[in-house]
């Protein structure tokens, strides 16, 4: 087993489907803040780096908080309700940490209450709904 696959908790699932998960995950994460600045009236063609900017912060602590708690490891992959459930607190926390980041001077955006709720709440349905359909299909294959 190599290091990588020891960080992740990744025993029996090959670096491979690690890799799709983290990608779905990463479109997922983007398309959200994507719809969340066209709704807010940004030309996200003429400025994507609006939406990376906007984005980095939460991608920064999804992959913070999931490393810790195993969001790429074994568990991510049990699919059903046990993949929800780990995924729903590992964004919690990621989108924590993105929040506190935006929070601070180093990067442009602030997190009032109500850009929280959005953010933890369409992230956690966001993602609550499209790993499991990645981990069933990378499943199906396997």
């Amino acid at each position: 087993m190599n290091v990588l696959a020891r960080t992740l908790d990744a025993r029996s699932v090959g670096l491979s489907a690690v890799g799709k998960l983290a990608v779905a995950d990463v479109v997922t994460l983007l398309a959200l803040v994507t719809v969340g600045e066209i709704r807010h009236g940004i030309d996200v063609v003429g400025n994507p780096g609006q939406v990376l900017v906007t984005a980095a912060p939460f991608l920064l602590g999804w992959v913070v908080v999931g490393a810790l708690v195993g969001a790429y490891g074994d568990r991510a992959f049990a699919g059903g309700v046990d993949t929800v459930k780990l995924t729903v607190g590992a964004w919690l926390g990621g989108a924590g940490v993105g929040l506190t980041l935006r929070g601070t001077s180093y990067l442009a955006g602030d997190s009032p209450l109500s850009f929280a709720l959005v953010m933890a709440g369409l992230g956690a349905l966001a993602l609550g709904v499209v790993r499991p359909l990645v981990v069933s299909r990378l499943s199906a294959r396997a």
